[in-house]
């Protein structure tokens, strides 16, 4: 048995201490609003509860009528006096012993020592963001997004219109990302078709439609949607690349839609849900990876999509005590190319074939999540989750079955103040394949947000 060397987390010590006396501003959304975080967020930061998704499908439009951030108000104008600026600092630490890659194999270096998650990984500051986001017009609002991606600067976002519809908000949303999904335009469930409302910082090892690639990726689309007091439905199209340079849109876009029921049972809230995305469209090769550029001609494929889907989610209070329970069933997530073989490429010295992705999976998972808070600041939580990839991975054999696994977590979440958590995650993941063993993964996590 290894030892967990608790000096790993003296760097998130050292944050907590020197930010914790100054940390009394709360975010955006807060600032506009005026309201306490917690007005919106089911506990934590990462989950909305019924009010906070009426405000998101409001587009973000909800204000004060006074005090800093009132609004400017003339004719087709209704701004905010102030740009809602906010940051979302995070600073992990990731040790895993025995995790492999995607070929089954434990990666390590030509001396035999392991990396990445294996060694252990600090990320100070990595998937942080920068949002800008409110109000910028009567019916008008936007979530604007700053991130780092391998040295890079990463720009996305979406602008959604929104009306009242009796007692119901219908409209429609503009977006793009590079790592959200297609349901970035209107998804306010925790279920994890979009990925920052979930309830586990390791998505991958605990939720069935981030472990299934179906609810992550690069996406720039376009969405409509009803959201009344029991029904949400939305339908929108998309394309599955965050830079649309490569994309053929004359070809089409890929139509996805998401229904929603909700229903209140005394102190809690039942939301039952299904999901489906199929359609094509055609993207060059060398878009789709950028690693192929410089080593094969660009041509245009074809890329489809199948994928469907249900979810459950189970919100409210037991003995006054908040409760978050997420069931996701992803029954098919297949994704084609009609000329894999224009993935490929000869490198010339040493010659050996290089395969790009992505690769021909074919999908399903399931899993199941539970939280419990004995307190405000402290949440308890377990999770399972099941992942099948029957994809026949031509060209790499050795992926065959390589995802395939049982895993299962459990971990707390403290939060210090409404906008300062602790988050803390252990995984034991059972692989299917008879040639792999197991392993286990432990994630830290401290969140800031001001």
């Amino acid at each position: 048995m290894k030892r967990i060397h608790f000096s790993i987390f003296i760097p998130y010590l050292l944050i907590f201490i020197i930010f914790i006396d100054d940390l009394h501003a709360v975010p955006g959304f807060a600032r506009q609003t005026g309201l306490e975080c917690m007005m919106c967020h089911a506990s934590n930061q990462s989950n909305l509860n019924a009010y906070g998704r009426d405000f998101a499908r409001s587009g973000y439009t909800m204000s004060t009528q006074s005090g800093p951030q009132s609004l400017i108000v003339g004719k087709d104008l209704g701004l905010s006096t102030v740009l809602n600026v906010s940051l979302m600092l995070k600073a992990r630490y990731d040790k895993s012993v025995g995790a492999i890659n995607g070929k089954g194999s434990i990666s390590e270096t030509a001396d035999g020592e392991p990396i990445d998650s294996n060694r252990g990984m600090h990320e100070i500051f990595k998937t942080s963001t920068i949002n800008i986001a409110g109000k910028i017009a009567d019916n008008v609002g936007s979530v604007m997004e700053l991130r780092e991606k391998e040295g890079k600067t990463i720009f996305g976002g979406k602008v959604v219109s929104s009306f009242e519809t009796g007692d119901a908000y219908s409209g429609f949303s503009v977006y793009s990302t590079n790592n959200y999904g297609p349901f970035t335009g209107m998804e306010s469930y925790s279920t994890g078709l979009y990925k920052p409302l979930r309830q586990f910082e390791n998505h991958k090892l605990t939720n069935a439609a981030q472990a299934a690639d179906l609810a992550t990726g690069a996406a720039t689309g376009i969405q409509v949607f009803y959201a009344g007091e029991n029904l949400f439905l939305t339908v929108g199209t998309y394309v599955p690349m965050h830079n649309t340079d490569g994309i053929d849109l004359g070809a089409s876009m890929i139509p996805f839609a998401r229904i929603a029921y909700e229903q209140p049972i005394g102190d809690m809230r039942l939301i039952i849900g299904a999901y489906g995305i199929s359609g094509s469209t055609k993207i060059s090769n060398t878009i789709l990876d950028t690693e192929l550029s410089g080593y094969v001609t660009r041509e245009l494929i074809e890329l489809k999509k199948e994928a469907y889907g249900v979810d459950l989610q189970l919100e409210g209070d037991i003995m006054s005590k908040h409760t978050l329970l997420t069931i996701n069933a992803v029954l098919k997530n297949k994704t084609t190319l009609d000329k894999p073989y224009l993935m490929n490429y000869i490198t010339p010295s040493p010659k050996k074939t290089i395969y790009g992705e992505p690769a021909d999976a074919d999908m399903e998972a399931y899993s199941i999540e539970f939280e419990l808070y004995p307190t405000s600041s402290l949440g308890l939580k377990v999770s399972f989750l099941s992942l099948d990839d029957s994809g026949p991975h031509t060209f790499e054999l050795d992926k065959v079955d390589a995802k395939d696994k049982d895993a299962y977590t459990f971990g707390f979440d403290y939060s210090f103040r409404q906008n300062v958590t602790f988050t803390m995650e252990y995984s034991m993941v059972k692989p299917t394949r008879i040639d792999i063993k197991d392993y286990t993964d432990l994630l830290s996590v401290l969140t800031i947000s001001f």
